[in-house]
């Protein structure tokens, strides 16, 4: 889809297409949209996806993270609001990171994986942290993730 369009509409208008509004993000179709739109996106195409989670990130994504988290307990949706969250923790932006573990996100997620039993999610939730704790082999942070 991405490289049918990439060529005949503006990158505006396809991010446009590819995110929900905001005011829709955190609905059910709003992350099944987002997540599958994310990871339809080619790996060829790696700067738009950035620039994607870039979009996402900014629409304050991680301050509401927990409180969806725990307000919509229905899987699918967990496994897709976890999916996203590994992609945004995947930039590895140093400001995000930052986001993350002052947020709480990080420790919340460390307390989910202890009552946890969608496998979806954990892997999820496993690369979520790998990219935090091994944000380009810089550790200096980890002494503060929880």
């Amino acid at each position: 889809l991405l490289n049918k369009y990439l060529g005949s509409i503006e990158e505006s208008e396809l991010l446009q297409l590819l995110l929900p509004p905001t005011n829709e993000m955190f609905t059910e179709g709003g992350i099944v949209k987002l997540a599958s739109n994310i990871e339809a996106i080619p790996d060829e195409e790696e700067e738009f996806r950035k620039q994607v989670i870039r979009e996402v990130v900014s629409a304050n994504f991680i301050s509401k993270f927990i409180e969806q988290y725990d307000s919509n307990t229905e899987e699918v949706y967990r496994r897709n609001l976890t999916y996203v969250l590994s992609r945004v923790a995947y930039l590895g932006d140093k400001a995000v990171i930052s986001s993350l573990v002052k947020s709480g996100v990080i420790k919340h997620l460390i307390t989910t994986c202890e009552h946890c039993t969608d496998s979806e999610v954990m892997c999820n939730i496993s690369v979520t942290l790998s990219s935090v704790v091994y944000d380009n082999g810089d550790l200096s942070h980890v002494d503060h993730l929880v």
